[in-house]
């Protein structure tokens, strides 16, 4: 017997906050720093709720550490509804500098990651529940399994008890961006690896995540940087209709699911000849070129389309800063053509990893190597 949890959905947007909101609350939230300072740690994060509420009812400010306390941070967190991170991550850009306060986005992981639960009479410790992994396509999926007799009365709570515990355990980003179906079952399937203790699993998704996925989170060095070419026909086009051709910035895959690089950015540009092309592509590359100076930003893949538009697709660190770029490089480079931008919250980095495992999983097919280089 299995049960599926259900999944969070990206495709939910959420009201984004203004940046009237954002001001408006840590203005507020300045003002009465002094008296919350003055109570006690819970007492603290309770009447910062409170400040917070009217500016931003789904999101929540909580402490680690203690008030005044030197390294003390404060995080807002959407206790992991994905929809709203684009909301922590907006309301954590506007932060002021505090002095005694680093402001953060998201939920670490608990210290102490072999902890227990008591809930409604009833205690699961992190040693009672195994967890299983594998790549699901560039994500972390997750088999669970207790370790101990769970009277059957039980079972639907003690799994919603090991679901809260594993968001613990891996800190909000790592859980809701980076893991993707989780499931319960009675037996591990042939192709997991670990079923080792929720305690000792974040080491294991941390490796996972390095040696298996390849995830450095370091920009790619330019001597190591590896691009693959390749043509696609898009699944609407007669066969008359010339391929499109697809650049994929292979090495990209080290970057996928940074937080700081969560908005996905495409930028069509029209042609309509060979010196056209050449002005566009001069734009695009001028963009990706003041982008991964400064690290805001890195070019995932091209597309030409239909011999009469390329498209470039970028995950950036600010859609805004890196949209007015774009206009500004493109009315150097390419007065004439007027391009169209499109901008969406991918924190999952869905765009690129649904290319990348259909590429890869392609090459691995057929043992033979498409076309390497820009």
């Amino acid at each position: 017997m299995s049960q599926d949890l259900p999944e969070n959905d990206e495709s939910e947007i959420a009201e984004p906050l203004t940046a009237q909101q954002i001001d408006a609350f840590w203005r507020d939230f300045s003002a009465q720093l002094p008296e919350l300072e003055a109570l006690p740690s819970r007492e603290f994060v309770e009447r910062a709720h409170e400040v917070l509420a009217p500016h931003a009812p789904e999101l929540a400010l909580e402490l680690e550490g203690n008030p005044r306390e030197s390294g003390a941070r404060l995080v807002v967190t959407a206790h992991g509804n994905i929809a709203q991170f684009e909301n922590v991550q907006a309301l954590v850009r506007g932060a002021p500098s505090f002095e005694h306060y680093a402001v953060h986005a998201f939920r670490s992981r608990s210290l102490g990651q072999d902890f227990a639960m008591h809930m409604n009479d009833f205690e699961l410790s992190c040693s009672d529940v195994l967890v299983a992994h594998y790549d699901a396509g560039g994500i972390v999926g997750l088999e669970l399994a207790f370790e101990k007799i769970i009277p059957q009365d039980m079972v639907d709570h003690a799994r919603h008890m090991a679901f809260i515990m594993l968001d613990h355990v891996l800190g909000e980003w790592d859980f809701s961006v980076r893991v993707g179906p989780v499931e319960f079952v009675d037996g591990f399937s042939d192709n997991v690896a670990g079923a080792e203790p929720l305690s000792v699993f974040p080491a294991i998704f941390d490796a996972f995540q390095r040696e298996e996925l390849g995830r450095s989170y370091e920009f790619p060095r330019e001597e190591d940087d590896r691009w693959i070419s390749l043509e696609v026909r898009p699944r609407e086009a007669s066969d008359d209709d010339p391929p499109d051709i697809l650049t994929f910035h292979d090495s990209a895959n080290a970057l996928a699911t940074r937080a700081d690089l969560s908005h996905f950015l495409l930028w069509r540009l029209p042609f309509a000849s060979q010196e056209e092309l050449d002005a566009v592509r001069d734009a695009q590359d001028a963009l990706d070129a003041a982008l991964a100076q400064h690290q805001r930003g890195v070019l995932a893949f091209s597309r030409m389309e239909n011999m009469s538009t390329r498209a470039a697709a970028f995950y950036v660190d600010d859609a805004a800063h890196a949209s007015a770029l774009a206009r500004q490089l493109g009315a150097q480079h390419a007065p004439e053509q007027p391009g169209d931008i499109e901008v969406s919250y991918d924190p999952s980095w869905r765009e690129f990893l649904g290319l990348y495992g259909a590429i890869h999983a392609s090459r691995s097919e057929d043992g033979a190597d498409e076309g390497e280089g820009r």
